[in-house]
């Protein structure tokens, strides 16, 4: 009975340590980052209160890039979009106006990444980092590159410095939790039907 009670609990702590690991590899698989190098611009796209932008402007003042490119529409049309709201925030943060470039239009992330392929061509920029936060750069990554490819451009990964979310430890509290519960179906959508 004895050998029977100590089997069943190392199964179960070896069961909470398989789960809690896959845990942990999920929020890692969806924080993907590449080594970085220098671009031609840093691009942040909008869906958070500050992290996105004060990454890209770290990463700015680090010299990664000469140009930052904030994507994002409001969420109201009638109001600033929130690339123009990402801008003001860099500027305020140090970076000259003429560094930051802003697309308004994108409303979804599929949007982001075709806008900002767009944009790029049209000013001659041909590489990019990308900047979102760590639960997003997965699914981002994998719009970014359907529309960076056909553009012939190629961009770098660098998740946002988000204190609010840990790879580690999503699941232990909102809103991490929920933000990547949502972002893993709109992952699985993305992955078997594409889209933004």
């Amino acid at each position: 009975m004895r050998a029977f009670v100590l089997g069943l609990v190392s199964g179960a702590v070896l069961m909470l340590g398989v789960g809690l690991g896959s845990l942990a590899l999920v929020g890692h698989t969806l924080a993907v980052s590449d080594p970085l190098r220098k671009m031609d611009v840093i691009v942040a796209i909008s869906g958070d209160a500050g992290p996105r932008t004060e990454t890209a402007v770290r990463l700015w003042k680090q010299g990664y890039a000469p140009l930052l490119l904030f994507s994002g529409a409001s969420l109201d049309p009638n109001s600033v979009s929130s690339a123009d709201l990402m801008k003001r925030d860099a500027v305020r943060l140090g970076v000259p106006s003429d560094a930051v470039l802003v697309e308004p239009d994108a409303t979804t992330t599929d949007e982001n990444a075709k806008l900002t392929a767009q944009l790029l061509r049209a000013r001659g920029l041909h590489s990019a980092i990308l900047v979102t936060s760590p639960y997003h750069q997965r699914r981002a990554s994998l719009l970014f590159e359907r529309a960076f490819a056909s553009a012939g451009l190629s961009f770098l990964n660098h998740p946002a410095d988000d204190p609010e979310w840990d790879a580690d430890r999503w699941w232990m509290r909102e809103p991490s939790r929920t933000l990547t519960v949502v972002e893993l179906a709109k992952l699985a959508t993305n992955v078997v039907f594409g889209g933004g």
